[in-house]
């Protein structure tokens, strides 16, 4: 999980590992760590243990997963979708954290699941409660939760074979000439910014295949609606795949043209404030026989932007 930190004026003089480490509540030796791996920059400059901070820096880092002693269970409302011995389907919202990470342990996802359902702690590691698939904090829509290890094991099945059909609805800039799209494009580590990923050739930045279908639903004012159906499941994927065919997911901060859409959106003004992105359909096969189908509602501020009525394709 990667972070952004701005630099407190009052912080001027420290050292960047030490300021990093209270921040994060870690150790100055993790700390150094990321540096020496490259997760770590800082804007404007170099990132370096040593750097003496002057206040205002906006701090970019990839920080990794807490220990699950380190995950308390939160009363945080969730949208449910599905139900029942085997299987939890919920509705994740936009700026809803998946899993707890060093500097970012409550609020999440997990802390939400292990409160409602505090078997969920038998499908998994404690920090990972039966989750076999995620979503990026600003993604909205469906996620699938195991509730036992039997059930674990058998997602994890299903989606290592792609027995799951996951649909995606995605708003992009421009205006493809095509109904139909097919990328399939290897995505990779980007070389220049550890925060992204990007189309790279199988063997490099740990590049593997990935593919995605992009069927174009509806086309308005300097913007299209997409369906995407990744048949792969790599990092950013959908992301990168519309941002390699010349059409960015709107208001995406990192692979787009502007944090909001439209650009000069003001203050106070509606509008989209995160990327346009919706894990919209999940079908996943049950354990128990046969498939499940979860279909999460268009969120409040995608819905302006989107036809009415319009649903997945079958």
């Amino acid at each position: 999980m990667w972070q952004e930190l701005r630099v407190p004026r009052e912080a001027a003089g420290q050292r960047l590992d030490v300021w990093l480490a209270a921040a994060l509540g870690c150790t100055r030796s993790l700390v150094q760590r990321l540096l020496d791996d490259g997760r770590c920059a800082i804007y404007p400059g170099k990132a370096r243990a040593g750097r003496s901070l002057t206040g205002g820096e906006l701090v970019s880092i990839e920080v990794p997963e807490v220990e699950p002693a380190s995950v308390e269970p939160e009363d945080i409302p969730l949208s449910v979708l599905h139900e029942d011995e085997h299987l939890l389907v919920v509705d994740k919202p936009a700026g809803m954290v998946v899993h707890p990470a060093i500097g970012h342990t409550r609020g999440t996802l997990v802390n939400a699941l292990l409160w409602r359902w505090p078997d969920a702690r038998s499908g998994g590691e404690a920090w990972r409660p039966g989750l076999v698939h995620r979503l990026d904090a600003e993604t909205s829509g469906v996620i699938c939760v195991a509730r036992s290890a039997e059930a674990l094991a058998f997602l994890q099945a299903a989606f290592a074979e792609r027995r799951v059909r996951k649909q995606y609805l995605a708003l992009c800039a421009g205006r493809p000439r095509a109904d139909v799209l097919r990328c399939e494009a290897p995505i990779g580590r980007d070389p220049r910014d550890f925060r992204k990923r990007a189309v790279r050739r199988l063997g490099e930045g740990e590049a593997r295949e990935a593919e995605t279908l992009f069927l174009v639903r509806a086309r308005g004012d300097g913007y299209s609606v997409v369906e995407a159906r990744p048949r792969t499941g790599r990092t950013h994927q959908i992301r990168v795949h519309l941002a390699h065919l010349g059409h960015p997911v709107l208001a995406d901060p990192l692979y787009g043209r502007s944090r909001t859409w439209p650009p000069g959106l003001a203050d106070g003004a509606p509008g989209l404030r995160r990327h346009a992105l919706h894990a919209w359909r999940l079908v996943v096969p049950h354990p128990r026989g046969g498939e499940l189908v979860c279909t999460a509602p268009l969120p409040a501020d995608l819905q302006p932007w989107v036809p009415a009525g319009l649903e997945p394709l079958a």
